[in-house]
């Protein structure tokens, strides 16, 4: 599998920081190209008309072969939590582990 040179890197980033500001959530768009939904993103791309055919091939391969090299350049300067929420995969709501750490189950209080 070919890694994105720096510049290509930062190209594509730039190009998809503009699509990224209209998602609704980062879980939702991490999600969908982690299952393989990568269409969206290589269409930005696409549509910059920065790069030839042949490196747009290049990209899906890689983001098809890989989808967590366009996760990881989609979260490229992101701040920190979000840097970490990414690394350690989904988590409950935070209200699903607050009742979980007091006892509470089923909307009862363990007990």
């Amino acid at each position: 599998m070919a890694t994105m040179t720096t510049g290509t890197r930062e190209l594509v980033r730039a190009i998809l920081a503009y699509e990224r500001a209209d998602n609704s959530s980062d879980w939702e768009f991490i999600d969908a190209i982690r299952n393989g939904d990568i269409d969206h993103w290589m269409e930005a791309i696409e549509a910059s008309a920065l790069f030839a055919p042949a490196e747009l091939r290049r990209l899906r391969d890689s983001f098809e072969a890989d989808p967590e090299q366009l996760v990881a350049v989609l979260l490229e300067g992101a701040d920190d939590v979000a840097d970490r929420r990414a690394a350690t995969g989904r988590r409950g709501s935070w209200a699903t582990s607050i009742a979980a750490r007091s006892g509470c189950t089923g909307g009862t209080l363990a007990g």
